[in-house]
């Protein structure tokens, strides 16, 4: 009975020291609280000071530094030409930071110099590309189990799975921006190897168009063939029929069908006929990513200011630590 009452009475003693260590922390937040707005009305002036020199300082230096704007490209690339153009654009930031001029110069013309950055994103597409097969429904399920969000359907390795991408060019002022980007897509759509894929395949989708309205044409001529002896097609609730031959029927959804692959391929023929087919494209935009804010330089003159006095306060704690000891 006596140990049950002793110990009681020490986890009465452990909780009381639990609950003043509680109290002894919320009193140091608050005390610091305080301690920190004392500060701000104390060193008021000079914060204030130091905040009107900051703006005055930032506007000064946004006046004399040329703003950086953001020109984009939404390209499709066709031919599979993906991994050309992501290497191409790596390769001429490499140029851009060694400051190859003479290369430089090729791509981007004589005000190469203005050229801050290159850079090429995909536009990920999650429904079409999960829905294009099982298969890749399934891995999709996999990686965004291991993954534990969708961060990897931006990876390199999947960029081959899109069909548009974001090309963007980062140009230091605003004259000029769209015919020094209209270089660039020049330069990058001028490849022998795939505009030699491209001639062939345009070339290709054309004569199937020549075939199939010659093929249609002699559709056309059987069925009129067929008026004429008398034996027109009639129509009831099963479709079209022939008294002669049922051949015909065949031959008119023949007929549908080249008419459905002649649109198919007039749809290829104007989206292929580029390497990089641009679907839009907006220029002299003030890029967020590359300017400063109007309110950096004035933050960090108030926080530089403010950790000067708590380091001296903090120095200071330690010094009266050490001489207690």
């Amino acid at each position: 009975m006596q140990n049950h009452q002793t110990q009681s009475s020490s986890d009465e003693i452990d909780l009381g020291v639990v609950f003043e260590k509680i109290r002894s922390i919320f009193k140091s937040i608050l005390i610091g609280i305080v301690q920190i707005f004392q500060f701000l009305w104390k060193h008021k002036f000079q914060l204030i000071v130091l905040a009107v020199l900051g703006l005055v300082l930032q506007f000064y230096l946004s006046k004399q530094l040329n703003k950086i704007y953001t020109n984009e490209y939404l390209v499709k690339t066709n031919y599979e030409s993906t991994e050309y153009l992501y290497s191409k654009v790596k390769s001429i930031n490499t140029k851009l930071k060694s400051e190859d001029s003479l290369y430089l110069k090729d791509v981007f013309g004589k005000q190469y110099e203005r050229v801050d950055e290159l850079e090429v994103v995909p536009v990920v597409d999650v429904y079409n590309l999960v829905n294009s097969s099982e298969e890749n429904m399934e891995t999709f399920e996999l990686l965004l189990d291991e993954y534990g969000g969708i961060s990897f359907l931006e990876e390199e390795i999947n960029i081959n799975e899109y069909p548009t991408h974001k090309l963007r060019v980062y140009i230091k002022g605003q004259d000029d921006n769209e015919s020094i980007a209209n270089n660039l897509y020049t330069f990058l759509s001028n490849n022998t190897y795939y505009n030699n894929l491209k001639q062939i395949t345009l070339e290709s989708y054309k004569e199937q168009l020549y075939e199939n309205k010659a093929i249609r044409t002699q559709i056309d001529s059987i069925v009129q063939e067929q008026k004429s002896s008398g034996t027109s097609p009639k129509l009831d609730n099963s479709g079209v029929t022939f008294t002669v031959s049922q051949d015909l029927n065949e031959l008119l959804v023949q007929k549908k069908e080249l008419l459905s692959n002649d649109l198919f391929l007039r749809n290829r023929i104007s989206s292929e006929d580029e390497v990089l087919k641009i679907i839009d494209s907006s220029f002299r935009v003030l890029s967020k990513k590359h300017n400063i804010s109007l309110f950096v330089i004035p933050i960090s003159l108030l926080i530089l200011y403010s950790f000067f006095f708590f380091f001296k306060y903090l120095s200071r704690n330690i010094s009266r630590f050490v001489k207690k000891d």
